[in-house]
């Protein structure tokens, strides 16, 4: 498979990978990866291969696969490796009253895990909670066996942890992070540096995200007039959804690259918003 995008910065050195840190996104868009060289925090690698529409989760393992045939890269030793799979199979618990031997549990309690699925959990340090999600098991068993210890995660963490972690004490300022995926999108809601609402919806008709994303400012009570929305993540319609937002809502930014980070003078190419959780990986492991 050719990649759609690659960018390689003249100081990557494949002699020193063990001190490189290398994050792995892999959903209905594509496949991603990036290096991190965390002596510099510098962004030094990026690839991006982009699936067929037609592409199912079954077909993710065997695509993975391949990438990892084809790309000597991904077969190379690592300090850290980060692995995002998105899933709207996903729930949180404070840390409290979270205990691994029930974190599946908690898990079906509130969703239908569907079958050949893995259930999983982080720990949100920021946020004070665990994070508990289900990924397919032909997947994350790729992973396991491609590297000695993967973390593995959702993307409620990059999208919670990195803003937590730029909030200053005191400000109240709301901020709320929807995150485009193929059939689903995610909301999360932060108000006084405390996560409010993380959740997904699945997306079957056109005004689905619309009545969705009202019904959480109706609910939790905000102003569309006040309060700045950020848009990220892929979608095929990625730009009308945005238009369409904005008919509702006044405030809607596209954000760039994640902050906290050098960058490659390379990654000019790189669309902040597509892959701005991949790219926070790094942020949200101490």
């Amino acid at each position: 498979m050719v990649p759609d995008l690659s960018l390689v910065d003249e100081t990557f050195d494949t002699n020193i990978t063990q001190s490189y840190f290398l994050s792995i996104q892999v959903c209905l868009d594509g496949f991603s990866f990036s290096i991190l060289d965390p002596v510099r925090n510098k962004y030094i690698q990026f690839r991006y291969f982009s699936f067929h529409p037609k592409v199912k989760e079954s077909d993710l393992p065997e695509l993975t696969n391949r990438i990892f045939e084809q790309n000597e890269l991904l077969n190379l030793p690592y300090k850290k490796v980060f692995i995002l799979i998105p899933s709207r199979f996903s729930t949180l618990v404070p840390s409290g009253l979270f205990t691994p031997d029930e974190a599946a549990a908690w898990l079906r309690f509130t969703h239908e895990v569907p079958e050949n699925h893995n259930v999983v959990f982080s720990q949100m340090k920021l946020a004070d909670a665990w994070n508990i999600f289900a990924i397919p098991s032909h997947l994350s068993d790729i992973f396991k066996r491609q590297f000695p210890e993967p973390s593995f995660f959702q993307q409620y963490i990059p999208m919670t942890e990195t803003k937590l972690a730029i909030s200053r004490p005191g400000v109240s300022k709301t901020q709320l992070i929807i995150n485009l995926q193929n059939n689903y999108f995610d909301i999360v809601v932060l108000e006084k540096n405390n996560l409010k609402l993380s959740n997904s919806f699945q997306i079957r008709g056109e005004n689905d995200l619309i009545y969705y994303t009202l019904f959480v400012f109706e609910q939790l009570q905000l102003l569309p007039s006040n309060i700045e929305v950020q848009l990220i993540g892929a979608h095929p319609e990625f730009d009308a959804i945005r238009k369409t937002l904005e008919k509702y809502i006044k405030h809607v930014k596209q954000p760039g690259l994640p902050s906290g980070f050098q960058y490659s003078y390379l990654f000019k190419d790189v669309p902040g918003h597509r892959f701005h959780n991949l790219l926070s990986l790094a942020s949200c492991v101490s």
